[in-house]
């Protein structure tokens, strides 16, 4: 097949050698030949139509399946990223965009390794190439208003690779496959967060099971936020289910049934080592009050600078000023002492949440050490967990489904990719464009054919024509000159 790209080359060559030819003619006998002459040859060109005719289809044929077949053998592939950020030169998570990691050496490789290719990277690359519409434009760079960012990439591979016992159009095929994977991987949301596992909760206490449970939670919850607010209206086909409404099942998930199991466990006192778990909670509080007291000191540190402020410096804090409005109002500006009151509050806060934690250990490592739950309640609270794993696993699934069918739908997948197809009207009228400049080319060749080989026997003659004087082509004597 490469040799189908060969057809045209072959044909300007052809078209080009005659019209060098009719030159050449032209040349050769437009002093010898008169303009009545030449009206004869165009009249007895009429004897030779059917002949020209004949070489002018034949050229078109060819030309015109050559061409189609060389485009049907080697299509180009348009790559279109369909998502909101690629029109601001953006990959999906908002990183910036390089479209040269479409034809990257690891894509490449990946592309080799996948069609068997028995090739380097290096010369892959030497066989594709890029392009995007706005190349043939003329972009003013010094106004940025005119500056543009193409969302779609024209990717070509070259027939030679066909050398290498592959077709173009299944290397483009294969690059459109790896470069997808690779894209949805790096640079789409990454919903790896939705996948789950419970492993570490073998042997954990049952507490602890709650706080793990909670956090799996929390990272579900707050994967679907950001699908919310670009699209708070798109429903899931089957379950009708929105990312507002899953996400207030994981809050309810959070608030209601973690708090009911932990409140089953804080109220019969359930713990794999009791021993172990009240030494754990002594020792936790005992960093906790450290941290307490960090945080105290640093709340009393602000206080008291905020006594020995001078008073005199808070005085001037209002500052004429006007709003968007062009309306005149007083504006009040912070100093030292709001940002000491600000951090006081704010350091208070804190160690007031060490203290409500420490009184939680505290009731805990007592409700444990008087525990003498029976075996079912352990039982029941192992059916708990359970009830919890699948309920979590549940709405993660649900998550990751409503999430998919968004970006299926509203991102159309991130990239489309389809292959041009040879248009046969303008194949055609390229055939038959190129096709009259052979015939001009042939026809005049035609023309001036009879004049030039009466112009070559007339030399041919004339050097043949003996001199006077001359005698078997020797001089006589006395004719020296």
């Amino acid at each position: 097949m490469i040799l189908l790209s060969m057809v045209k080359p072959v044909l300007m060559l052809c078209m080009l050698f005659l019209y060098i030819t009719l030159i050449w003619r032209f040349f050769k006998v437009k002093s010898k030949v008169q303009i009545s002459e030449l009206k004869n040859g165009v009249g007895s060109l009429a004897k030779r139509k059917r002949q020209l005719a004949l070489f002018g289809v034949l050229f078109f044929l060819v030309f015109f399946i050559g061409r189609l077949l060389t485009e049907l053998w080697s299509p180009g592939m348009l790559m279109i990223f369909n998502y909101e950020e690629a029109a601001r030169g953006q990959n999906p998570n908002a990183t910036r965009f390089n479209e040269s990691n479409i034809l990257s050496e690891h894509i490449l490789e990946k592309v080799i390794q996948r069609a068997n290719l028995k090739m380097s990277p290096e010369q892959l690359s030497g066989y594709l190439s890029i392009s995007t519409p706005l190349d043939s434009e003329k972009l003013d760079v010094s106004q940025e208003s005119d500056l543009k960012i193409s969302t779609e990439y024209w990717i070509h591979c070259s027939d030679r690779v066909s050398l290498h016992r592959t077709k173009p159009q299944t290397v483009l095929n294969f690059l459109a496959d790896v470069y997808r994977e690779d894209f949805t991987l790096n640079y789409a949301e990454n919903d790896s967060v939705l996948d789950l596992s419970f492993d570490d909760l073998e042997g954990m206490e049952y507490l602890d099971v709650k706080d793990y449970l909670q956090m799996q939670a929390t990272k579900v919850r707050d994967y679907l936020p950001g699908y919310s607010s670009e699209s708070s209206s798109f429903r899931a086909e089957e379950d009708q289910e929105t990312f507002s409404s899953l996400y207030q099942k994981i809050e309810n998930y959070i608030n209601i049934e973690l708090e009911r199991y932990g409140a089953f466990i804080l109220e019969k006192g359930l713990s794999t080592n009791k021993d172990t778990y009240q030494s754990r909670m002594q020792y936790a509080n005992h960093l906790l009050e450290n941290t307490r007291k960090k945080e105290m000191a640093a709340h009393d540190v602000r206080i008291e600078a905020i006594d020995i402020y001078d008073a005199f410096m808070t005085r001037f804090v209002l500052i004429p000023t006007y709003d968007v409005e062009q309306e005149f109002y007083m504006s009040r500006t912070k100093v030292g002492v709001d940002y000491f009151a600000e951090e006081a509050t704010e350091f208070l806060a804190e160690a007031t949440e060490l203290v409500e934690e420490m009184e939680h250990n505290t009731y805990a490592s007592a409700q444990v050490g008087k525990s003498q739950a029976p075996s079912n309640a352990y039982e029941e609270a192992d059916l708990q967990i359970d009830s919890l794993k699948s309920e979590l696993l549940s709405l993660a699934e649900q998550s990751r489904t409503l999430c998919d069918t968004y970006i299926a739908e509203k991102r159309d997948g991130y990239i489309q990719v389809c292959f041009s197809s040879p248009s046969v009207s303008g194949i055609a009228v390229d055939a038959l464009l190129f096709t009259i400049l052979f015939v001009i080319a042939l026809g005049g060749n035609m023309i001036l054919e009879p004049f030039c080989q009466d112009f070559g026997r007339i030399r041919t003659a004339g050097h043949k024509t003996w001199r006077p004087g001359r005698k078997n082509g020797k001089t006589k004597k006395g004719d020296a000159s």
